[in-house]
């Protein structure tokens, strides 16, 4: 998500949910994400609850 400031700086709201349950597992708000922090903030959410099990 993104949004202006008074300022005219554009703000940038990283949401993550869980589709299933609709939980937000994490938001995170700056100035601009590129896509090396974007990785390194799904690292760490992975260290911290893991990955989704999958049964086949």
């Amino acid at each position: 998500m993104s949004d202006v400031l008074s300022d005219g700086r554009k703000v940038r709201v990283l949401n993550v949910i869980d589709d299933c349950n609709r939980e937000a597992l994490l938001v995170e708000a700056g100035l601009s994400f590129p896509a090396r922090a974007v990785v390194e903030v799904l690292e760490q959410l992975k260290e911290e609850i893991g990955v989704p099990s999958t049964s086949a």
